[in-house]
């Protein structure tokens, strides 16, 4: 079977994981990566053994080559929406990284792109493809919980962090988007009603810490906290593979009729006792195996470079559920600033994602 030729833009710590683990699938080459910061760039090349001349500085040189399949684009926030956009009208299919943009606007000018090109774009919304969140999605499926009354999240990072975020993209945009997946997921309909608070205390221009309430249209209720304050010295829990000196604390519960389903991220079933302080290492994203990189990072690039190579249309990662996700995400910002309820495609006629 032909591989499926990829260019993947942004040669951080997160691309150069994507390249590491794309080389680890049989049907995909890596042909091409760009990044805007040369440094980083011929690094990672030369750390995935790409030749320089399959480099570029220019992402859109990238893009507009004849040979390549697809892009992954792994690069900043605010970056996305452009990027989809240029590489659905060179004629490639497209992973991106969450979230697909930073407004509901660019993101349903992608929707409408990707349809008229007739090529898919996917979100990659990690946590999908998480063993312990699919687990807690095939109870729902199953009935096994019941009907769903409610679901409850909280993604909390460690303060630290907030230095590189803080002044660069609402955190909505950055970590709420994994809950706000999640909770569409589980809910299996529309949000069509938001109200949210939000409170500065490091002094950024975004807010370090958000709640918000959401009502979804067969009526289960979801609440989403999030704060980046988690203070040094909590158990540190990205410890392989990529490194983060700091904690992820995430916690879903979905609340049924019948039984109630919870998981947590940061938690101490596995622990490592060192001289400077407790490790719980997370081992469901991208752990480090025996043949390589596994995970939820090496079952999700490896769907999208099935999808692609089937000419199949992913039932895991539709690009409808990642566009009301930024619906959602701007009316939690909007609610927020104005301090009221922001209402949702209530109208008759308003789109379906889950229809």
């Amino acid at each position: 079977m032909q591989k499926l030729r990829i260019g993947l833009i942004g040669a951080g710590r997160f691309g150069r994981l994507h390249v590491k683990v794309l080389q680890q699938i049989p049907g995909a080459e890596v042909a091409a990566l760009a990044d805007i910061n040369s440094g980083a760039l011929y690094s990672a090349a030369a750390e995935c053994h790409l030749a320089p001349e399959a480099c570029y500085s220019d992402p859109l040189e990238l893009i507009r080559r004849s040979d390549l399949d697809a892009v992954d684009i792994v690069s900043d926030e605010k970056s996305h929406g452009a990027l989809v956009l240029s590489a659905l009208r060179h004629g490639k299919h497209v992973i991106v990284e969450k979230p697909l943009s930073v407004s509901f606007a660019e993101a349903q000018e992608i929707e409408q792109a990707a349809a008229a090109a007739g090529k898919q774009v996917m979100v990659g919304n990690i946590s999908r493809f998480s063993q312990p969140y699919f687990t807690i999605k095939r109870a729902i499926d199953s009935g096994q919980l019941g009907r769903i009354a409610a679901i409850r999240s909280k993604r909390d990072f460690s303060r630290s962090w907030f230095q590189g975020f803080g002044n660069r993209i609402h955190p909505v945009y950055e970590s709420g988007v994994h809950e706000l997946d999640l909770m569409l997921w589980y809910a299996g309909a529309r949000c069509v009603k938001v109200s949210a608070f939000e409170s500065s205390i490091s002094g950024y221009t975004y807010p370090d810490l958000f709640s918000a309430l959401l009502y979804f249209e067969n009526g289960i209720m979801g609440s989403l906290n999030s704060s980046w304050m988690i203070p040094k010295g909590a158990p540190q829990n990205l410890v392989e593979t990529l490194e983060l000196d700091g904690t992820i604390d995430a916690h879903i519960e979905v609340v049924g009729e019948a039984a109630t389903a919870q998981y947590q991220l940061a938690h101490q079933g596995l622990a490592i006792i060192t001289g400077t302080g407790m490790q719980y290492p997370e081992t469901t994203l991208w752990p480090a195996g025996l043949t390589g990189i596994g995970g939820a990072i090496q079952a999700e690039l490896e769907h999208f470079v099935q999808s692609i190579s089937r000419n199949a249309a992913s039932p895991v990662m539709p690009l409808s559920h990642s566009v009301h996700g930024i619906e959602i995400a701007d009316a939690i910002v909007e609610s927020a600033r104005t301090q009221k309820v922001i209402h949702l495609g209530e109208k008759e006629g308003a789109p379906n994602v889950y229809s």
